[in-house]
């Protein structure tokens, strides 16, 4: 069984290095506390549309097509595959004049190195082979990078660097209310003191509504910090217990605790933020929630081994 997210430590294809290649994400939008969930958004009557599509550009290239400036503000993102891999369309929210390929190079870093202030985890979604998955979000004004780091089942340059890549800018616009949701994730991180006891691990998920099938979920991060949630069946005769210490083992060995073929999960989300995104679980069963990434500053352990892995039973 390969190790745990460490070679790519954002890494929004696929949680574990082979589910990397399987599992569709879903991105958010973030922003500066002005754009933080705590305050309440203005109406609008409808969201304003973002469209996107990958598809198949020749051998191992690709090709994305995107609006080069939308409105910001309450947007519905609909993304669209059509190739014959799976791909992604993660959103990142660039300050400054920083290039795609500093973007890109932030997502394959490997050195532990903080994430940049200038980086800003900006929604998105995730589709398997022909399909079109609907994510609903706030977008502050600014410019934006699309990338999609996954890179198939084989080793090699992510799909973004064979050609799945896009920039666009959104204008100010009016925020609104994210739609209703069939499903709650929050991932919350209390760094403080005393916001968590002593022994209490600064990490952790509440989850509830999920269910086989399509899931309309609201992924909502309270704290500072940059999370996701990968889910993936646990396997008959596995516990929790047992995922955790395959996915936190150096070197884990015997075979995997999960099924990384049946996973799901949603995209990188900024700190106070949340979204609404398409969330397809494939069989009943309980299920492993967790969360691969580190803290911005670089420093400590992945959240799974700091309290961001949940089992939850899906029916």
């Amino acid at each position: 069984m390969n190790s745990p997210v460490r070679r790519r430590r954002l890494t929004v294809g696929r949680g574990v290095a082979l589910a990397l290649a399987i599992v569709p994400l879903s991105l958010t939008a973030c922003g500066d506390d002005e754009d933080k969930k705590s305050a309440k958004p203005a109406a609008k009557a409808a969201p304003t549309p973002l469209a996107i599509t990958t598809s198949d550009a020749g051998a191992k290239r690709f090709e994305t097509v995107a609006p080069k400036s939308i409105e910001g503000g309450l947007v519905e993102l609909t993304f669209t595959n059509a190739g014959k891999a799976p791909h992604d369309a993660q959103l990142i929210r660039v300050d400054g004049k920083h290039t795609a390929q500093e973007v890109l190079k932030v997502f394959t870093d490997e050195t532990g190195a903080p994430i940049p202030d200038w980086f800003h985890g900006a929604g998105g979604a995730g589709a398997d082979p022909g399909q079109t998955v609907k994510t609903t979000l706030n977008l502050p004004a600014g410019k934006y990078v699309m990338i999609d780091n996954l890179n198939g089942q084989e080793p090699g340059p992510s799909n973004s660097a064979r050609g799945a890549l896009a920039e666009f800018d959104a204008t100010a616009g009016e925020n609104g209310a994210l739609p209703a949701s069939t499903a709650t994730i929050t991932a919350t991180t209390k760094h403080a003191e005393g916001e968590h006891t002593e022994g209490e691990r600064p990490h952790s998920f509440e989850i509830s509504g999920l269910k086989v099938g399509k899931n309309r979920v609201r992924l909502a991060t309270e704290g500072e910090e940059l999370h996701h949630a990968i889910l993936f069946p646990i396997l008959p005769g596995k516990t929790i217990a047992d995922v955790e210490k395959a996915f936190t083992e150096e070197r884990p060995s015997g075979p995997p605790p999960v099924d990384f073929a049946g996973g799901a999960g949603t995209a990188v989300l900024d700190g106070d933020s949340e979204m609404v995104t398409d969330l397809v679980l494939r069989k009943p069963g309980k299920y492993a929630v967790v969360c691969f990434l580190t803290d911005r500053d670089g420093k400590g352990k992945e959240h799974l081994a700091e309290g961001m892995i949940e089992e939850v039973d899906v029916k």
